[in-house]
């Protein structure tokens, strides 16, 4: 098991990475690696699905299963979402949204329709995630927007960099292994969560035991 990566449920995740631009390539990497051959949809907003990062994340023939659309405007971006129902395959295993409603702040976009569209947007990857039993990952770094996002969220990931390397925090999950070249570093969760406390094993009761002389 990855204790340094969550795993994705059915749902809407909103996942934070100010100050951690690589997690989304990671955990996208480790669940397409966890769902080998579901097709995985990417909808891309500011050119986010770079396909050598993708690459350098998703091991072996996984990044091959990732369908990327990109959209250059809030507008495109729009019918994407929308379209994405009719077009996205049962079997998909995950549905990626990165930079959320960052499109839609642009000037482009009149205020009024923007906002009205960040709503559909927003309530159709709710669907589409209930209808197929999905995860849908998605970012709003920065967006006017981000709060819409996280209201659609069923859960939210927070990502940030440590000395020791990526930490992600959720509701049910925290990073507890750092990984590296030369091995890994655990914390004092990851040994609690695997022996138990000190108070715990004194506090146990005795089992049943015969003493017998030798």
């Amino acid at each position: 098991m990855d204790r340094q990566l969550p795993s994705l449920d059915a749902g809407v995740t909103l996942l934070e990475t100010d100050d951690a631009p690589t997690a989304l390539y990671r955990i996208v990497g480790r669940h397409l690696a966890d769902e080998p051959g579901a097709p995985a949809y990417w909808l891309d907003a500011r050119n986010a699905a770079s396909p050598a990062t993708i690459r350098e994340h998703a091991p072996g023939s996984a990044a091959r299963s990732i369908r990327v659309a990109r959209a250059f405007t809030g507008y495109q971006h729009y019918e994407l979402v929308r379209g994405l129902l009719g077009r996205i395959d049962p079997d998909a295993s995950l549905v990626v949204a990165p930079n959320l409603g960052a499109l839609y702040a642009e000037d482009d976009v009149p205020e009024y329709e923007a906002d009205a569209m960040i709503e559909v947007v927003c309530s159709l990857l709710e669907r589409v995630a209930a209808a197929l039993d999905v995860p849908v990952l998605v970012t709003a770094p920065g967006s006017t927007y981000a709060d819409r996002a996280r209201a659609a969220a069923d859960r939210v990931l927070t990502a940030t960099r440590t000395s020791a390397g990526l930490r992600v925090e959720g509701p049910d999950f925290q990073t507890d292994v750092y990984w590296s070249a030369g091995g890994f570093q655990t914390t004092i969760a990851y040994w609690v969560d695997l022996l138990g406390t000190a108070t715990s094993a004194r506090s146990a009761p005795a089992a049943d035991t015969t003493l017998v002389g030798i």
